[in-house]
């Protein structure tokens, strides 16, 4: 369990996060105290239970050392969100001298199937004049189809994105890796952080790693990601670093999350509440609500229903429900990134993983790191 405490106001004060995302008003949330750092002890127990582990300030000395790349990745970020064409960007400085020979622009495209999707850009990897390796990308997408959330991510990975098992070639994902630290050099802050590293290989109980399927958020106010889990073939979990600005997470495993629903629904008060929400999201027939109240019983069906990303029932309450939410930050699952802190999110597979939902705070966008972690 999270070491925060949270009150949920009836209003706002000097202290107090207004969780705003997508047009969702969850309310006001205020924090009560900061949690410490855990013990490589409780890391590792905190992983076997597939919870997330909140790490405070462990990347604090990196910022000020990568502060001319942070401050380049902003630019970027702005530049996209302005419209600027992305391959005359990487074509320039600092990128094109990041590149060197090693990575060459093939081309780019626009999925016209895909409304988030705003940009591919293909890269070809080279030995000098040999071709090692293609098909290479830098996907540039909308976290939501909400238009006052400028929320987007970079995702460097290759093939068929959510087809081809990328766990099959690790030489590519290796590749795609290295092509995300030409673009953002402060990745540095994870992958040459020696003590972190350490850290992760005695909690976690590996050898050796690699971070690949790399992302790189701007999480942006009125904006972030819904209820989700990150679990991939051959992937122990995901760190999440945040670099700028800030972030509010609620975070549980998948067994707690199923556990709290369930409980949740058992309570009159919040199924009137509930129903209400669903006629004015969802539907109007009263039969929608009352087949997700006998769904909600039992266990299996819960489970069955967290494996469909389309549900949209599940999604009205995961993420549409102030009660609920409540509910979450009041059991402790609740946490408040800022700037240099890290947050551990075991993913083994989608039945043992640590689900998530992220909201901006502040008035700006923030950046993040979201690294997969591959056993060698």
């Amino acid at each position: 369990m999270s070491d925060f405490s949270f009150i949920v106001l009836g209003a706002p004060d000097q202290h107090a996060f207004h969780l705003l995302r997508r047009g969702i008003d969850l309310g006001y949330v205020q924090l009560d105290k900061k949690a410490a750092a855990p013990d490589v002890k409780s890391i590792f127990a905190l992983w076997q239970a597939n919870r997330p582990v909140y790490i405070p300030a462990v990347l604090n000395d990196e910022l000020s050392r990568h502060a001319t790349a942070i401050s380049q990745s902003r630019l970027l970020y702005e530049a996209v969100l302005n419209g600027d064409e992305v391959e005359d960007l990487l074509d320039a400085a600092p990128y094109a001298t990041s590149f060197g020979e090693r990575f060459q622009i093939l081309s780019s495209r626009i999925d016209e199937a895909d409304p988030q999707e705003i940009i591919s850009v293909d890269f070809d990897v080279m030995a000098g004049d040999q071709l090692l390796m293609e098909d290479i990308w830098m996907r540039i997408s909308w976290l939501s189809y909400h238009e006052e959330d400028e929320s987007f991510r970079f995702r460097f990975s290759f093939g068929m994105e959510n087809f081809d098992d990328v766990s099959e070639d690790p030489q590519r994902q290796l590749a795609a890796a290295e092509l995300s630290q030409c673009v953002f050099p402060e990745s540095a802050m994870l992958t040459e952080n020696e003590a972190l590293i350490t850290m992760l290989r005695d909690a976690l109980n590996i050898s050796t790693f690699n971070f690949v399927e790399r992302i790189t958020y701007f999480n942006a106010p009125n904006g972030g990601a819904q209820f989700h889990h990150d679990a991939e073939k051959g992937h122990l979990g995901v760190v999440y670093a945040q670099v700028t600005g800030e972030t509010f997470w609620l975070a549980l495993s998948r067994a707690e999350l199923i556990n709290e629903m369930m409980q949740f629904m058992r309570d009159e008060k919040n199924l009137a509440t509930l129903a209400t929400l669903f006629t004015d999201s969802l539907s109007s027939d009263a039969r929608v609500f009352q087949v997700f109240c006998e769904v909600l019983k039992d266990k299996a069906q819960v489970s069955a229903m967290l494996k469909d990303p389309a549900n949209e029932a599940m999604s009205v309450l995961l993420n549409e429900s102030k009660p609920f939410f409540k509910r979450l930050v009041d059991a402790g699952y609740a946490f408040h990134l800022t700037a240099g802190d890290v947050i551990l999110l075991p993913q083994a597979s989608m039945d043992d993983c640590a689900w998530h939902s992220v909201f901006c705070v502040g008035d700006e966008a923030g950046e993040a790191l979201s690294f997969a972690i591959k056993p060698v």
